[in-house]
C-alpha cells in the first residue's frame, strides 16, 4: 500500500466512524491539506463541505459571527461561526500545520473532536448537539513537540505524508474513492451497525500495541480503525487480521506474523535495527529506521532479502520519543510581566475596551449590531438605520503581548573544544525561560553556520525554538569572527532598546569566548581572507565591546572557556563591556 493509498484509506475510515474524526498527516506538505479536505467532504453524504481554520482565530470567529442581514432590508444578524455544529450536517475542518494552531482552536478541538455532546452557550445563544466534523490536519514530526498532549490524544488516525505528492499533470492529489466506500459511508452514517469485534480481534489489539503505551485511547483508536476497515471491506466482524491492518496502516511495527502484500503470512526472522553506518547509541529515535528479514508462507527458503521500512520506530506516536518543547500551560494565555508602556504585538482577538485607544471598529460595530433591534425596534427594518452605539459596545485589539526582557548570547564554537557550555548557561536560559523573554543567539565561528568569515545572528519569539538547540550542538569551525559576532549584538540590542516604541527595559548579554578573535571587522563584511591579521581581529572586538557599553539597559557577562594563554584577553573584553567574567566551572546566576 503506497502513501495515496493509505492516506485514502485513512479518511474513509474517518467519514465511516465519527470517532475516528481526527485525522493527523505527518510531514504533510501544508498545501495539499485543503485539497485533501474536500476530497473527505466528497466522500461525507450531503455534500459536506470542507473549511479552512484559520491559525489565529478567535472565539468571537470560530463560534458565533455577525453577518449583514442584506442591501435590501439592512441589519445585521447572528450566524454561526465554522465550529457551531447545532441544525446543520457534518462538515470536514482543515488545518495545514497543526504545531501553529491558535488557543481558541485548540481547545475547541480538545473540546469536541469525538465527544459525545457540545454545549454552547454565548451571545446569548444556547445550543446542544452531537459533534459530528470531521477535521484534517498536518504537522510536521518535530512539530507535535510544541503540541499540547491533550489535543493530540484526540488525532486517533495518523498516517506518514511525507511522500504525498500530486502526479504530474494532475493536480488531484489522490484518485477518486471507490464505489464500494461511498456506499459504506452512506451506510455507516444511515445508521447501520459497524462490524463486531471478536474475542481473538480484541487480543491482538492488546498484543499489537506495548504494555506501556501512553492511555487508552491507542486501544480504542486501534480498534476503532480496524472496526472501521473491516466495514469498508464489507466483512461481517472485525478479525484479527483487520487489527494487522490497521496497525500497518498508521505505521506500528510489532514482533510477530504480519500480513503481507500477497495475502501470506510473513514472519519477523530479525528483530528491528539501526541501518548500516549509523550509530543506534545517541541516535534520535525518531528518526532511526528498521531493517527487517521475512520468511514467506510456510517455506524456509523463501526469505527475503533485509529491507528498509520507511517507518519511523517512533511510530505514528513521535512526540513519545521528542524532547517535549512546548509550555508548560499551552491551552491557556501565557502570563507575562507587564511593562510600564502599552503592549504593542500584532492582535490576536478583541475585547472590550477600558479607555478609546487601540479600538477595533469592525468589532465594534458587529457587537452593537447585535443589539440594534432592542434598542430602537420602531425603525430597525428601515434601510437608512443609523447604528446605535453605545460605550459597552467598545471593543479594542488584543494583543499578543510582547515581552520587555531580552537575552541575547554570542556563542564562540571555536573556544568550547571539549567544554560542555550547557551547565554555565543554564542559568540564563532559565532566566530567559521564566521571564518569557525573546531570545537573540549570534553564532561565531560555527562550522556550518554561514559563512566561517562572518558571524550568524537569529532572533526567537521564546527559549522554545528548536534552532537554539541546534546551535548549542554545533560544531566549532576555524576562523573565530568575535568581532563582528559583536558588531551583529551591538546592531540587535541598540534596535531592540532604542529604536521606535522599543519595549525592552532590561537586557542581558552573555559572552561565551576565550577572547581570541582573528578576523578583523572589514574582512567579515567582504567576505576576502585578510593577510597579515596581527591583534586587528581583538582591537576590533573591544571596538565593539565599547559600543554595547554605551547601550543603557544592557547588562554583560563574559564567560571564559577554562584555563588558556592569553586569559588577559578575557578580561580585557569583559571591561571594555563594563561586565563581569564568569568561569566556565563555576557558578553563574542572574538576577531577575
Amino acid at each position: 500500500m503506497d502513501v495515496r493509498e493509505r492516506v485514502a484509506t485513512a479518511l474513509a475510515c474517518a467519514a465511516v466512524d465519527p470517532g475516528l474524526a481526527g485525522v493527523l498527516l505527518l510531514d504533510l506538505d501544508a498545501g495539499l491539506a485543503a485539497s485533501l479536505g474536500a476530497w473527505l467532504a466528497d466522500l461525507l453524504p450531503g455534500q459536506a463541505r470542507s473549511t479552512l481554520l484559520p491559525s489565529e482565530g478567535s472565539d468571537e470567529e470560530l463560534w458565533v459571527t455577525v453577518r449583514p442581514v442584506g442591501s435590501a432590508d439592512g441589519g445585521f444578524r447572528l450566524a454561526p461561526g465554522p465550529l457551531h455544529g447545532a441544525g446543520r450536517r457534518p462538515e470536514v475542518l482543515v488545518v495545514p500545520d497543526l504545531s501553529r494552531l491558535g488557543l481558541a482552536a485548540s481547545r475547541a478541538a480538545v473540546t469536541t473532536l469525538a465527544a459525545p455532546v457540545a454545549h454552547l452557550e454565548r451571545d446569548g445563544q444556547q445550543d446542544v448537539w452531537v459533534p459530528g466534523d470531521r477535521w484534517v490536519a498536518g504537522c510536521p514530526v518535530e512539530g507535535t513537540a510544541r503540541v499540547s498532549r491533550h489535543l493530540l490524544d484526540r488525532f486517533a488516525l495518523r498516517v506518514a505524508a511525507a511522500e504525498l505528492k500530486p502526479e504530474v499533470g494532475d493536480a488531484r492529489v489522490l484518485e477518486e474513492p471507490p464505489v464500494g466506500w461511498r456506499q459504506a459511508v452512506g451506510a455507516a452514517q444511515g445508521g447501520d451497525r459497524l462490524p463486531r469485534f471478536t474475542g481473538g480481534a480484541a487480543d491482538r489489539v492488546l498484543g499489537v500495541l506495548p504494555a506501556a503505551a501512553s492511555g487508552t485511547r491507542r486501544d480504542l483508536s486501534l480498534a476503532r480503525i480496524a472496526r472501521a476497515l473491516a466495514h469498508l471491506a464489507g466483512a461481517a466482524t472485525t478479525e484479527a487480521r483487520h487489527v494487522e491492518e490497521a496497525a500497518a496502516l498508521i505505521g506500528l511495527l510489532w514482533a510477530g506474523t504480519t500480513p503481507s502484500a500477497s495475502g501470506q503470512s510473513m514472519e519477523v526472522v530479525e528483530s528491528a535495527a539501526p541501518l548500516a553506518g549509523e550509530d543506534a547509541e545517541g541516535e534520535d529515535v525518531a528518526t532511526v529506521r528498521v531493517a527487517q528479514q521475512v520468511r514467506v508462507g510456510d517455506d524456509e527458503s523463501a526469505v527475503l532479502p533485509s529491507q528498509e521500512l520507511a517507518v519511523d520506530a517512533a511510530g505514528p506516536y513521535p512526540e513519545d520519543s521528542l524532547v517535549d518543547v512546548r509550555e508548560a500551560a499551552a491551552l491557556r494565555l501565557p502570563y507575562y510581566r507587564s511593562a510600564t508602556r502599552a503592549l504593542r504585538g500584532h492582535p490576536i482577538g478583541t475585547m472590550a475596551a477600558t479607555t478609546t485607544r487601540d479600538l477595533s471598529l469592525t468589532a465594534t460595530a458587529a457587537e452593537a449590531a447585535k443589539y440594534q433591534a432592542l434598542r430602537c425596534p420602531s425603525h430597525y427594518g428601515d434601510g437608512a438605520h443609523p447604528l446605535h452605539l453605545t460605550a459597552a459596545d467598545l471593543r479594542c485589539h488584543r494583543r499578543a503581548a510582547a515581552s520587555s526582557r531580552l537575552l541575547v548570547l554570542v556563542l564562540d564554537h571555536t573556544s568550547r573544544r571539549s567544554i560542555d557550555w550547557h551547565p554555565v548557561l543554564s542559568p540564563y536560559l532559565s532566566w530567559a525561560y521564566i521571564s518569557r523573554s525573546r531570545v537573540g543567539l549570534v553564532e561565531v565561528g560555527a562550522k556550518d553556520a554561514g559563512p566561517g568569515l562572518a558571524a550568524s545572528v537569529f532572533m526567537c519569539r521564546s527559549l522554545l525554538d528548536r534552532r537554539i538547540v541546534e546551535a548549542l550542538d554545533r560544531v566549532p569551525g576555524r576562523a573565530t569572527a568575535l568581532a563582528h559576532g559583536l558588531h551583529l549584538a551591538s546592531s540587535l540590542l541598540r534596535h531592540e532598546t532604542q529604536h521606535g516604541g522599543a519595549l525592552v527595559d532590561e537586557a542581558h548579554l552573555v559572552v561565551f569566548t576565550d577572547g581570541r578573535g582573528n578576523v578583523p571587522l572589514d574582512a567579515s563584511r567582504s567576505l576576502i581572507a585578510p593577510v597579515a591579521v596581527g591583534d586587528r581581529g581583538v582591537q576590533d572586538s573591544l571596538e565593539q565591546a565599547r559600543r554595547i557599553a554605551r547601550l543603557s539597559r544592557v547588562r554583560s557577562v563574559v564567560i571564559h572557556p577554562g584555563s588558556l594563554p592569553q586569559e588577559h584577553l578575557v578580561q580585557q573584553l569583559a571591561d571594555a563591556l563594563g561586565g563581569d567574567v564568569v568561569g566556565a566551572g563555576r557558578g553563574a546566576s542572574v538576577v531577575a
